[in-house]
């Protein structure tokens, strides 16, 4: 059986963890996903990966912090009037929230700190800075 080339398309089953084994993802926990190789629908690193397996097999591959959600940046942790926010929200410390701009840009920041004049948010993705481990196992791979 050949190797997984560019062109290929591929099913794949998937788990990724951090370092210190937590789930990252857990809602895709044994998720099987289909993709094309060059696309680019995954991270490169875990296509480089699948690059040289085969049907079947089973790896785990690495992904370093600036391959997948980049650095954890000290400079996204913000602080925002307390008015700025809507009065009937009810917010709470580790709570994930969209914040729409007057240019209409989204962005999704956690909810660090709490004071009755400001909120401490952090735009930061929450996976920033991490390493991800993704044990990938090969279901079928059709090829070009």
């Amino acid at each position: 059986m050949d190797s997984i080339n560019e062109g290929d398309k591929v099913k794949i089953k998937y788990e990724a963890k951090l370092e210190n084994g937590e789930a990252c993802f857990p809602e895709h926990k044994d998720k099987t996903i289909e993709l094309i190789i060059g696309d680019g629908k995954i991270f490169s690193s875990i296509e480089n990966g699948l690059r040289e397996m085969k049907e079947g097999e089973t790896k785990t591959i690495t992904i370093e912090p600036n391959e997948a959600f980049g650095p954890y940046l000290d400079n996204l942790i913000i602080d925002a009037p307390r008015t700025s926010f809507k009065t009937d929200t009810d917010l709470s410390v580790g709570m994930r929230i969209k914040i729409d701009t007057p240019t209409e840009k989204e962005y999704y920041a956690t909810i660090i700190k709490m004071t009755d004049s400001a909120i401490t948010l952090d735009l930061n993705h929450p996976l920033a800075g991490k390493k991800l481990m993704f044990t990938v196992t090969v279901i079928d791979v059709q090829k070009k």
